[in-house]
């Protein structure tokens, strides 16, 4: 079994994108890292790096996705004068489900021989402070694991690891996604669900795809680990991670 670390994004939006891979690269070093990104951005200054096109949406993969979460959180999201309208989100939705797509299309480029995947982003910090290891080995048991920060203002990326037992706060059916370990084999039908109007985004649809396609609850959702830079306050402490 071999693990490969999966990057996705858009580099350029990210001012430090090679220092968040250099810190990435610290915690997860042991392992080969890939990369990939949408055409048409400026390239990033990284090796191993696949280009595809942006997709193109026929339907909204939260307000319209033909396959509805059972999730308390989804539905006060999306009824009327939910969260999504009440708040102007539903433009910022409708690429939520690009990540998805990105991050098929990497791991689809691997050689066979990766068996085991790191899902992260150019966006993610990950505390050095950590350890991981326990999470690793429940990825090598067939386990998806999601770690998720929230807050706008961290001071670093959280230096510890709070679990929650086959769910996530206040619903069921999601899976974190600001960092996430998964088989490779469980990320099936992307592309299929997205051409029937099924694939959802967000957390919503790494849950599908990773957890409910495979009527188990082979996952675990972290809250601690990572910190994105949008949501870590400026200058960044780098020593401090």
């Amino acid at each position: 079994m071999k693990i490969a670390v999966c990057v996705s994004g858009i580099s350029s939006r990210i001012p430090e994108y090679e220092k968040v891979v250099e810190l990435q690269q610290k915690v997860f070093g042991k392992y080969d890292f890939f990369y990939q990104q949408w055409q048409g951005y400026p390239k990033p200054n990284v090796p191993n790096c696949v280009y595809n096109e942006e997709p193109t949406w026929d339907y909204h993969c939260i307000l319209e996705a033909k396959q509805k979460p059972d999730c308390g959180i989804y539905r006060r999201y999306t009824r009327p004068r939910g969260k999504i309208e009440r708040k102007g989100l539903a433009k910022q939705f409708t690429y939520s489900a690009n990540q998805i797509i990105s991050h098929a299309y990497l791991v689809d480029s691997l050689p066979q021989e990766y068996t085991h995947i790191i899902k992260t982003r150019f966006d993610t910090l990950v505390s050095t402070k950590v350890n991981f290891e326990p999470y690793i080995e429940m990825l090598l048991d067939g386990w998806n694991v999601g770690f998720y920060q929230g807050g706008k203002d961290n001071p670093t990326p959280e230096h510890s690891l709070t679990e929650y037992n086959h769910t996530g706060p206040r619903c069921k059916w999601r899976l974190f996604d600001h960092l996430l370990f998964h088989p490779r084999d469980r990320l099936q039908n992307v592309f299929k669900l997205k051409q029937e109007q099924k694939l959802l985004g967000a957390e919503w649809g790494w849950y599908q795809l990773l957890v409910h396609q495979w009527g188990d609850l082979k996952y675990k959702n972290v809250v601690g680990g990572e910190s994105l830079y949008k949501c870590t306050v400026h200058p960044l402490q780098w020593d401090k991670f």
